[in-house]
């Protein structure tokens, strides 16, 4: 029976996870083993199942713990017996842990020679068992199938190719020239002294500007238009970055990032960006209701011009600093026309237009 198993698990249910165990030790030494719990079918009669597993196996071991064999181990055992008149074939007593001293076996089977695990599983109990079942005294002796054989030679090969090319990097990491080694890293000075020059959008150097910095000591004018701050090493971030503003009454302010390294001393330039501010307001009649499609425009001043919304508001963007005054003239048809002075940047200017 090619298909058949080598081993046939005779059990009582007591002894069920010591045998579940020896089976896997079996498995893993290349034994077929039939045991009930992986080969009963659930959904079909288990009789018939165990007569099958009878049929189908080459050799039987019969398991006795310390309660003894089990009520449907006789009807196996029979049977196997029967068959080995036959067939020869081997029914082993195994004695597992727990077994008395002096087991009280079924007299078919105290003619047989019985495998002690009763000390337990070692690798000695493990081999009489296995020679009982194969016939073969040395359990190493058992065929390896040659898919395993080609898969063991091939890793082999690899183990080899593995190791001469580890070999071969050690050496050509010995013997090939090595990059010297990065310098270290430059220390900071204990103090940084940034000079900033503030510049108009033209490019320019002006007068009368403002500066801050996210980290260091007040900023100082110096006599040549340039401003400095000194900026101790310890209130300087992890990462060397600091941010300086400028700022000027006639232009728009600006910005610049700074990464401080091992230079104590950095000059910088932060140019200004054109002026720019909002002038916002109403057009209304002699009795404050909005005008709506009134013309608003910038008399002698920068150029700007926008029509009402249906409440009379308007908003006009003028390339000056916020608070410049500039005059401002609304007309519409049927009105007479209004040039009051506003200040940019501001949301009150308000122009009245009376009717002629």
């Amino acid at each position: 029976m090619p298909d058949g198993f080598d081993v046939f698990l005779s059990h009582s249910s007591q002894d069920k996870p010591a045998v579940e165990e020896i089976a896997r030790h079996l498995r893993g030494r290349g034994l077929r083993v039939w045991l009930d719990k992986d080969e009963l079918r659930p959904g079909l009669p288990w009789q018939e199942g165990l007569e099958e597993g009878v049929r189908a196996s080459r050799s039987v071991a019969v398991f006795v713990g310390a309660d003894g064999m089990g009520a449907w181990q006789t009807p196996e055992m029979r049977a196997f017996l029967a068959r080995s008149k036959k067939e020869e074939i081997p029914v082993i007593p195994v004695l597992l842990p727990g077994c008395p001293d002096s087991p009280q076996l079924a007299l078919f089977l105290e003619a047989m020679t019985w495998v002690d695990l009763r000390p337990g599983l070692t690798d000695d109990g493990l081999d009489r068992l296995v020679w009982g079942i194969t016939g073969r005294k040395d359990a190493s002796a058992r065929p390896v199938p040659a898919a395993v054989t080609s898969l063991r030679r091939v890793w082999w090969n690899w183990g080899i190719a593995l190791s001469l090319l580890g070999i071969l990097l050690t050496l050509a990491a010995w013997l090939l020239p090595r990059s010297p080694e990065p310098p270290p890293p430059p220390s900071r000075p204990a103090i940084y002294a940034v000079r900033v020059q503030v510049l108009s959008p033209q490019g320019l150097p002006v007068t009368g500007s403002t500066i801050r910095t996210s980290a260091g000591n007040e900023p100082q004018r110096t006599p040549d238009g340039w401003w400095e701050v000194e900026i101790p090493a310890a209130k300087v971030p992890a990462g060397g970055q600091i941010t300086l503003w400028a700022e000027h009454p006639d232009w728009r302010g600006n910005r610049k990032d700074l990464r401080l390294g091992a230079d104590p001393n950095v000059q910088v330039e932060i140019r200004l960006k054109e002026p720019e501010s909002w002038l916002r307001g109403q057009v209304v009649d002699e009795e404050g209701h909005g005008l709506a499609d009134a013309r608003v425009s910038i008399q002698g001043g920068p150029p700007g011009e926008t029509i009402t919304d249906p409440q009379g508001r308007f908003a006009l963007l003028l390339p000056v600093p916020p608070e410049t005054r500039v005059r401002v003239r609304a007309e519409l048809k049927g009105m007479e026309p209004n040039e009051p002075f506003c200040f940019a940047g501001r949301d009150t200017c308000s122009i009245v237009l009376e009717k002629p």
